[in-house]
């Protein structure tokens, strides 16, 4: 039988490629610029623009990176950006909910742009990394907590790491990495990913 991914009572946003095409054509990059950047296949990119294929959390950090935006704004074109005294509250179950090619995410304050950190509540239910696409990393570091059942962390650097409910990891992003549930259910995980800095780009 074939595994299904699941949101308790939600509702997850439709694909970004709308949003992905808009914003390269506004810039005036080819598919295939794109494409390399993410480093998949003019193919795959067309996939993903058109919502046929899900886009990682990975590629979304590329492309905000090369877009110079704030990942926030895949998420909300009117997110705000963070200054003295502000606060964003996101209440249980209503982060903004997306199918990533990976796993299952919510994430949190998507309407405040120029974080210096991006957290999220993922579902992790995939087995394998042939399902996850192998290991991938990303630009800054990242925190992950176990809040719900157990993961198994795969880096290129150690062995598998599984991790239980209240069990902790902080690593630095660039080290290939991916996760998959440990045991029978869906795990949830707290993920707090703090990227690049603009100033070191």
């Amino acid at each position: 039988m074939a595994k299904q991914n699941t949101l308790p009572n939600s509702n997850i946003r439709p694909p970004f490629g709308r949003k992905i095409a808009e914003l390269r054509k506004s810039r005036d990059m080819t598919l295939a610029h794109i494409a390399q950047i993410c480093g998949v296949s003019e193919a795959t990119m067309s996939r993903i623009e058109t919502g046929k294929t899900d886009i990682s959390a990975h590629h979304l950090f590329l492309l905000a990176l090369e877009f110079k935006i704030d990942i926030a704004e895949f998420f909300d074109d009117n997110a705000k950006v963070l200054t003295v005294g502000m606060r964003s509250v996101t209440k249980n179950g209503q982060g903004e909910k997306l199918k990533l090619g990976r796993y299952l995410s919510e994430v949190l304050g998507s309407d405040i742009s120029q974080k210096e950190m991006h957290p999220a509540i993922n579902h992790v239910s995939a087995e394998t990394l042939e399902e996850v696409g192998g290991l991938w990393s990303h630009p800054g570091q990242e925190f992950l907590y176990v809040l719900k059942g157990a993961i198994e962390l795969h880096s290129e650097l150690y062995a598998p790491l599984t991790l239980d409910i209240g069990d902790s990891v902080y690593f630095e992003g660039q080290m290939k990495h991916a996760y998959l549930k440990s045991g029978q259910d869906t795990a949830t995980i707290l993920v707090v990913v703090a990227p690049v800095s603009r100033g070191a780009q």
